[in-house]
């Protein structure tokens, strides 16, 4: 099964590869504590030059104690669950040396709904096969406010995050919107926001799509809420492969009651 998912895993990591950086972008090791709402959405690497170890190809956060939040643009990682492929697995619970504190696969995918003709929100949702919070994993609070220029956001991820890569985070804010409206972005400002400084050196790398982005919560000191999941980088020009210091994220507090219908009109799971 593992060598008949590597053409769609290699397509997911070129899909969820932001920035041709192989993690984020001058990152700091983050406090895996504050972020116990980070999953990893993993599999063997295709490269042989890994040797058989596990990747991390998109990120994402779990939203609630079965469902996790992603990229929709990420599914090539998820998109045969139901067909038989169950290779690909999400990692809750990350620890400070990077290890993975418990694998669970995907049960169930939702994509969320279309917008304009076939536009789609770039977000699914993908259903875990138990509960992730019984494996030390925290749900996250969503953020409701307006995500203003200026506003201070922190995104963390694990980037290509081979075994034992340490989670990363990066501080930044929310910036303008036109930042992100260039012609080669799809970048929905109804849906989307745009987070970056002008001329800084840090931002998202491959493996960092669907990853979460965080803003501090003025309830609890230190605490986090969740705004955002990284869609993709800002290409520099039309031609060159560089990403400017801007990344687009879709919106979640736009997402908000989708995830209440999708996950409080589930079907129980069947008593064992």
């Amino acid at each position: 099964m593992i060598s008949d998912m590597r053409p769609h895993f290699l397509a997911a990591l070129v899909l969820c590869w932001p920035s041709t950086s192989l993690s984020i972008v001058n990152g700091l090791p983050a406090n895996v504590v504050e972020f116990r709402s980070f999953v990893s959405l993993r599999n063997i690497s295709p490269f042989p030059r890994h040797e058989g170890r596990e990747i991390n190809g998109c990120g994402g956060a779990l939203v609630a104690h079965e469902w996790v939040l992603t990229a929709l643009h990420c599914k090539p990682l998820f998109e045969n669950v139901g067909h038989g492929a169950d290779s690909v697995f999400v990692g809750v619970n990350v620890q400070p040396d990077g290890s993975i504190g418990a694998r669970l696969r995907i049960t169930e995918v939702r994509k969320a709904p279309v917008l304009l003709v076939t536009a789609r929100l770039d977000a699914a949702l993908l259903r875990l096969e138990a509960d992730a919070t019984a494996q030390g994993a925290e749900v996250a609070s969503i953020f409701e406010g307006e995500l203003v220029p200026g506003f201070a956001t922190t995104t963390v991820g694990l980037g290509m995050g081979l075994e034992g890569a340490v989670l990363e985070f990066y501080a930044s804010e929310v910036a303008e919107a036109g930042r992100c409206m260039v012609e080669r972005a799809d970048f929905d400002p109804v849906h989307d926001f745009c987070v970056g400084i002008s001329g800084s050196a840090q931002r998202t790398g491959y493996g960092d799509s669907g990853g979460p982005l965080y803003v501090p919560d003025p309830g609890i000191p230190g605490g986090f809420r969740l705004a955002g999941i990284v869609k993709g980088g800002v290409k520099a020009g039309p031609t060159g492969p560089e990403e400017t210091e801007f990344i687009r994220y879709a919106d979640v507090t736009r997402l908000r009651d989708w995830i209440r219908e999708v996950v409080e009109g589930a079907r129980p799971r069947p008593a064992d």
